[in-house]
C-alpha cells in the first residue's frame, strides 16, 4: 500500500516552515522559536496564553502542516488522526506543577499547570481547534529515531482504514527544569509534523510504501526518522 505525504510543517530553534513553503527544515540546538499566533493561526486557540512550551510548538507545527496540505480550514468535523512521538513530553510542566503541589500541603497546587500535565493535551488542543475526530495519542520516541514511531502508527491506522488522513510527528520542548540530561540526549528540541493520506489526492509531496515492518520512500531510502520525510 502506498501512503502519500501531502503536507508538513515544523518549529525548531532555527525557525518555522512548511515543506511547500520554500524553507528547508533545519534542526539546531536551542529553544524552539515560536512565531506570534497571528502568523500561524487564522483563529488562535482560545487558551493559547495558558499553553506551555510543549503545547505551543506542537500546535504550531500541526497548524503549519495542515496549512501546507490545504487543510487548515474546516466547516465540519473531519476523521483525521493525530499521533505524536515524544521523549520528554510535558515533563517540564509536570515538574513545575509538582513544585506548586509541594507548597503547604498542596493548597497552592496550580490548576492552570495541572491541565497541561498530560503529553496528549497538545493533540487534544489541536483536535479541538481544527475539528479533527480521528485517533489522538502519543508514543515513546528513541532519540535517534525522532518521529518514526508516530509515522509507523499513522501508517498502521491508514492501512487498517481507521481514518483516511493522519498527522504524524515529533515533539520535544525545551526542558529547563531537568537537572541532568540522559547521556544520549543531544539537546535538540522542536516539533515536526507531516500529513499522511491513504487515498488518491491531486497533491503529493512524497510517497511511503510499507514493506514488511519497513517504511520505504519513493527514492528507495528507509524512513529512519521524520526528518527523512519532511527534510
Amino acid at each position: 500500500m502506498r501512503i502519500h505525504v501531502i503536507g508538513g510543517g515544523w518549529v525548531t530553534a532555527a525557525g518555522c516552515g512548511r515543506i511547500g513553503g520554500g524553507t528547508r527544515l533545519q534542526l539546531t540546538p536551542g529553544t524552539p522559536a515560536v512565531p506570534p499566533p497571528a502568523e500561524i493561526y487564522a483563529h488562535p486557540p482560545q487558551r493559547y496564553r495558558r499553553f506551555d512550551g510543549y503545547c505551543r510548538i506542537g500546535c504550531a507545527a500541526i497548524a503549519l502542516a495542515l496549512r501546507d496540505a490545504g487543510m487548515d480550514g474546516a466547516q465540519a468535523a473531519r476523521p483525521v488522526g493525530v499521533i505524536a512521538s515524544t521523549r520528554y513530553g510535558c515533563f517540564d510542566t509536570d515538574l513545575a506543577f509538582q513544585a506548586t503541589a509541594l507548597q503547604d500541603n498542596s493548597i497552592y497546587a496550580s490548576p492552570g499547570l495541572f491541565a497541561y500535565t498530560l503529553p496528549g493535551i497538545v493533540l487534544a488542543e489541536a483536535a479541538i481547534l481544527f475539528r479533527l475526530t480521528g485517533p489522538t495519542f502519543t508514543v515513546g520516541d528513541p532519540a535517534a529515531q525522532r518521529g518514526r514511531r508516530a509515522i509507523q502508527v499513522g501508517v498502521d491506522l491508514l492501512v487498517s482504514g481507521a481514518c483516511p488522513v493522519v498527522l504524524a510527528g515529533w515533539i520535544d520542548a525545551d526542558s529547563r527544569r531537568l537537572r541532568r540530561r540522559a547521556e544520549d540526549d543531544d539537546g535538540l528540541r522542536g516539533a515536526v509534523f507531516v500529513v499522511l493520506s491513504a487515498g488518491d489526492t491531486p497533491k503529493m509531496i512524497r510517497e511511503i510504501t510499507l514493506q514488511g515492518t519497513e517504511l520505504i520512500l519513493e527514492s528507495g531510502e528507509r524512513v529512519r526518522s521524520i526528518f527523512d520525510v519532511a527534510g
